[in-house]
Formats: C-alpha cells, structure tokens, sequence
C-alpha cells in the first residue's frame, strides 16, 4: 500500500546513500540505502551516538515494539550511525536488530535540506530539552562520554521499493525522540495491518502524563538554565550521567 506523505526530507536526497554493514557479519559489505527497503518497508532510525542516553533510550523503546512491527506488519527496522565507536554495545544491549555505518554522514544531512545540523549548548536552555532530560532520567537508560553527539538525527518511514517516505520525525534539540504512537499508526496505514487501538491510546495517554510531570518538574522550572551556564565544554548527550555523579558525589560528602 502507497502511502503519500509530505516530508521535509527529500526521498532521492536518501536512496543512493553509501552504507556499511559491519556488525555480526564475517566480511563488510557497502549497500546502498534503496537496498534496505527494496523488498519491505523499512522504519530508518538515525541516531546521533551510540553512547547517548537520549539513543538508547529511543532504540530500546522501538525494539520493544519490534514484534508488532516487524513480525505482525512485515516492516524492517534499522539504525544508522555515523561513527562505529560503542555500535557493538548499543547494538547487543538496547538495539537487538541491524545497525549500518553512514561514514559520510548523508542520512543526517538529507534530515537537514543537504546541511548537518548540529545542536550547540544554547539548547540547554530550551524547556524541551529539560523535559527530554527528566524523562530519560526516569527511564534509567545509561550512557557514557564516548563520540560526537553534537549531530542531530531523526527516523524516517521508507516505503517499499521506490514509493518515497510514509513518515518523518527530524530531531530538533537532542533528546527529541518520534513517539511511538505516531511511528505505529504510520506503519499501520503502510502495512495495511490494523492495530491494537488501545495500544496506540495507552502511548498517547503515558506520552501526556509524562508531559505533565515534565512541566511540574523543577528542573524544567529553570534548573536547566543554570547548569547550562556552568558548563562549557563536553556533550550535552553525557549531562544525565554527570548530574547523576554529583548526586553520588554529594551523598558521599565528597
């Protein structure tokens, strides 16, 4: 089923892109990104660093919707990263599914009309940010220091051979991970596969729910600001970890 979408991201800016497959397999082997979707529909998860909290966290949330979704709707999925430094740990750990290298970054420039974008630490003292900190806070996924995370990515629902893209979600300031609940009913109307709509309403409800406790924290009160304005070096994926460590630190009566 044709799906006809209105994204930002260009569909011939993506199919030709230059991927390696190079985790769990004896020889690499370069494809080109139209391979990934010739057979299947295909959700394109891109994500800024293996390492991130905010990357974990979004891989684990899809992998746990993998069975719907690849299993009952016949769609694949795959991540893409630019840097294979911590791939193997975010693959085994969070991910459960294929992960290919973009060297020269193409996914992450097609999100962007052709540019790179990246996120300085201005974002710090967006409440979105703040909102996204707390959530991945409370969904105890770790990270670590480890590449570049300065390099918003996104997903992207591919159709089926060369029908173009069902869905989009561009990152806008890191943490901003798609919901689920929107990705499901864009598989849905992809696949032609219905769906449990009480799956669907319970995201939506749980996503609403943790928006207000967002808003009610006083983290996004302004905290946020403050501690932007002490940090000045370092990736904006890593803070959960190093407010966590003063916390210990502080505990400790270091």
């Amino acid at each position: 089923m044709s799906i006809t979408q209105n994204t930002k991201t260009s569909y011939t800016d993506i199919k030709d892109i230059s991927l390696v497959d190079f985790l769990d397999v004896e020889t690499e082997r370069t494809l080109l990104a139209h391979e990934l979707w010739k057979d299947h529909a295909t959700i394109v998860i891109v994500i800024r660093r293996p390492g991130c909290q905010f990357c974990r966290e979004e891989a684990q949330i899809f992998d746990a919707q993998r069975e719907t979704i690849e299993n009952d709707m016949g769609i694949k999925m795959v991540c893409i990263v630019h840097e294979r430094e911590g791939a193997d740990e975010f693959q085994k750990e969070f991910w459960h599914g294929k992960v290919y290298h973009d060297q020269a970054k193409d996914f992450y420039k097609a999100l962007g009309n052709g540019r790179l974008r990246t996120g300085g630490w201005e974002q710090l003292v967006r409440p979105s940010f703040w909102g996204n900190f707390i959530r991945n806070k409370r969904s105890g996924v770790k990270g670590n220091f480890i590449g570049d995370g300065s390099i918003l990515g996104g997903l992207l629902l591919v159709q089926q051979g060369d029908q173009g893209l069902a869905y989009e979600h561009i990152e806008k300031v890191w943490g901003d991970i798609a919901r689920a609940d929107r990705v499901l009913e864009a598989a849905s109307r992809v696949s032609g596969v219905a769906i449990n709509k009480e799956k669907v309403l319970k995201a939506q409800k749980d996503h609403q729910a943790l928006h207000d406790k967002m808003q009610a924290s006083p983290l996004a009160a302004g905290k946020g600001k403050a501690l932007a304005q002490d940090e000045s070096e370092g990736s904006a994926c890593a803070l959960p970890e190093r407010e966590e460590a003063q916390q210990q630190q502080q505990q400790q009566g270091v």
